[in-house]
């Protein structure tokens, strides 16, 4: 065998061995100090469910409150929701709960068939040229007869003018606030800095 050939012969036997060794370092990367997908996943907060013959009310929840973790009583909050319509034309028209002095409804409250709304919790501007995507309702209970704090579910009632009411037992949804990094200045500061 001469030398061109032999080198050629180690090289062919090397390859499976440097491929093989590269997978054993890659796997090996996958476990270690990587930050892995639930790190940065929040538990999942259920919204409520209603349905009234052909209208569905899908993942109801109050936005999570940016003072104190919680809605005082006294205190308003927006609705996070999606109203589905399979049946005919309807309009939403009311919405009530024991657990508020009033509601407000702004927006787009019209629920023509096979549509829906969206409340996410924010202002309701609507945009000209408005497409089926962009139909936003704004829902907000006003008045907190008590304070509203993350695992407790209110019972709200929604009226539509021709299907009638429905009650849905409707959370606060969860945080999604960026929270420290572990061992972060944030995150270290609350733990007695006492000098």
């Amino acid at each position: 065998m001469s030398r061109p050939q032999h080198l050629k012969a180690v090289r062919l036997r090397l390859i499976p061995a440097v491929i093989g060794l590269g997978a054993v370092v890659a796997l090996a990367g996958c476990s270690a100090g990587q930050v892995t997908e639930t790190d940065t996943q929040v538990a999942a907060v259920n919204g409520g469910s209603g349905d009234l013959k052909q209208i569905s009310i899908r993942d109801a929840t109050f936005t999570f409150p940016t003072t104190d973790a919680r809605y005082p009583a006294g205190s308003s909050a927006p609705v996070q929701l999606v109203i589905a319509n399979e049946g005919p034309n309807d309009k939403l028209v009311q919405v009530t709960s024991p657990y508020a002095a009033s509601a407000t409804l702004g927006g787009i409250t019209e629920l023509p068939s096979r549509t829906a709304l969206h409340a996410t919790g924010g202002s309701a501007q609507v945009q000209q040229g408005e497409t089926a995507a962009d139909r936003v309702v704004q829902i907000t209970l006003n008045g907190f007869k008590q304070d509203i704090t993350p695992g407790v579910t209110v019972p709200v009632t929604f009226v539509f003018e021709k299907a009638g009411a429905v009650t849905v037992q409707v959370p606060v949804g969860a945080d999604h606030s960026p929270r420290p990094e572990h061992g972060s200045p944030a995150a270290g500061a609350e733990q007695g800095g006492g000098h």
